[in-house]
């Protein structure tokens, strides 16, 4: 036995193809009804569940896409990681112990165990930095003017993998986050 494509070289296919697609596209292009079997002819013909399916989605998606631009939090990630609907933490984050993935998401969504966040909630009496009295300890704050670290970028410190073994190093050695999240490991494709 020998597989053989259906229609494949076979005269006048393709152009049978091209007017079967143009009448399928266009209502000016179809058949009178009167053509149509008697039970199609005084109703809709029936849809494809595929084709159902594939317009449901793309309709969730363009509503979710308008929902999430005009959302508050919109601006704040946008800044962050313009990519994120685009599954960009998904692939960031996809060899993160659930210990540095909850870093990530605390450092990301600025709810982390700093004292601007944890005043916020009442769970503590100042939002001031315990190293700089007069600054409100907030991620900014904390990854980009702690007086023991060296400035940076914070989209770049979120988003880019190669500064994962920094950011972890960095947090460890602070030792700040450590009542909350333990020690952090490296994931184990940058361990090595």
């Amino acid at each position: 036995m020998r597989w053989v494509p259906g229609h494949a070289g076979v005269h006048g296919n393709e152009e049978v193809d091209k007017h079967a697609k143009i009448a399928s596209e266009s209502e000016l292009n179809n058949s009178p009804n009167t053509r149509l079997p008697r039970y199609l002819r005084h109703r809709p013909l029936p849809l494809s569940i595929s084709a159902l399916r594939e317009a449901q989605s793309k309709s969730i998606g363009i509503r979710w896409d308008h929902s999430w631009r005009h959302s508050p939090r919109h601006h704040r990630f946008d800044q962050i990681d313009p990519h994120i609907l685009k599954r960009s933490f998904i692939q960031l984050s996809a060899n993160f112990s659930k210990r540095l993935t909850s870093l990530y998401m605390f450092l990301r969504t600025g709810h982390a165990p700093l004292n601007s966040h944890l005043f916020l909630i009442r769970k503590t009496a100042s939002p001031f930095c315990e190293h700089c009295p007069s600054v409100e300890e907030t991620v900014h704050h904390y990854i980009l003017a702690y007086p023991l670290y060296q400035p940076s970028s914070l989209p770049f410190i979120l988003t880019d993998p190669n500064a994962t073994p920094h950011l972890v190093r960095f947090i460890n050695a602070t030792g700040r986050l450590k009542a909350t999240l333990g020690e952090i490991p490296l994931p184990h494709t940058l361990a090595s």
